[in-house]
């Protein structure tokens, strides 16, 4: 409820300018509040605003507020939290607030299109850049097969067998001139256990003729007869010694793998340098000796058929053999 004071203070707000005493916004704020008992503090509380705020609200000091648009939002609030009828209020301000200077209109921008950066010439490139994105991709083009081709040599097995048919030719241990001993073509190095037992070889030995005695000089010592082992018959003197040619391939020496396939069976060999020295379909009755750098990685597609040896010694392919697919590793 109003009190007589507040309304009558209100309604001399809406007497003509004539009367004698006309009491201003601010002075029936500041009186209602002060009758409410309620202390600047309370008011900013409420109001959100500061002390600084209500303190100039009421002592009519618009020009501390930020513009008369929020001087008549702050009245009306002010007014609804002490229970007044803003309406007078505002009425007041509008005859009383200085009048604000009008806003100048901020200038037009004009909407103007910004350029647009096209290539100059018909390819959009100079000379200069195409030919050196050219050389670019001739660069890439050469570094790729490059790489290529030392990815497929760091690949290829490298498989060293002797031939089947090797003829070995024994020089005598005679003069220059003296006729060499011929050994017929044989299965070179084959397998302990495996070589033929060769016919005797007979080394032509040659005859020396002592030089004519001369006046002078003392006869020569005769040499002792060489005692040379007698030959086995062959059938025909002429006829030379032939051994038949082994079907088994050589091992060489260096070689710490060998394969032999009872059935056909795909063998893949790959050494710890990731070389592949064997990867091929082995047919049945062949064999392949490689060596590398173990460990080696072994894989046999018909482990049960298939025999292994490492460095000379057999290797069971039992244990390692699934679904006739045998798996290891040798080191």
């Amino acid at each position: 409820m109003m009190s007589e004071m507040s309304q009558d203070q209100a309604q001399n707000l809406q007497e003509p300018l004539s009367s004698s005493v006309l009491p201003t916004a601010g002075a029936v704020l500041a009186a209602q509040r002060q009758q409410l008992g309620l202390s600047l503090l309370d008011v900013s509380a409420k109001l959100k605003l500061s002390k600084r705020q209500i303190e100039a609200l009421e002592s009519d000091r618009y020009g501390e507020l930020p513009g008369n648009t929020f001087v008549r939002g702050f009245v009306r609030n002010y007014a609804r939290l002490l229970e007044l009828d803003p309406q007078p209020l505002i009425a007041y301000l509008d005859a009383h607030l200085p009048r604000e200077a009008a806003q100048s209109a901020l200038p037009r921008l004009r909407d103007e299109p910004l350029p647009v950066l096209r290539p100059s010439g018909s390819a959009g490139r100079s000379p200069f850049v195409i030919a050196i994105l050219g050389a670019m991709a001739l660069v890439l083009v050469g570094a790729g097969g490059y790489w290529l081709y030392e990815k497929s040599r760091r690949f290829e097995p490298e498989l060293t067998l002797a031939p089947a048919n090797s003829a070995v030719v024994l020089p005598a241990g005679g003069a220059a001139g003296d006729a060499p001993a011929q050994v017929a073509p044989q299965a070179a190095a084959l397998p302990p256990g495996d070589q033929p037992v060769p016919a005797a070889v007979t080394a032509a030995v040659p005859v020396q003729t002592p030089p004519p005695n001369l006046p002078g000089n003392p006869p020569p010592a005769v040499a002792s007869p060489v005692a040379v082992p007698a030959p086995v018959a062959p059938s025909t003197a002429t006829a030379p010694v032939v051994v038949a040619p082994a079907a088994v391939p050589p091992t060489p020496a260096s070689a710490d793998i060998r394969v032999v396939a009872q059935r056909d069976s795909w063998v893949q060999i790959v050494d710890a340098n990731g070389r592949r020295l064997v990867n091929e379909l082995l047919p049945a009755g062949q064999s392949r000796s490689v060596a590398g750098t173990p460990p080696y990685r072994i894989r046999i597609g018909n482990g049960r058929h298939t025999e292994l040896f490492y460095k000379g010694k057999p290797t069971d392919l039992a244990p390692y053999t699934k679904v006739d697919v045998a798996n290891l590793e040798l080191n």
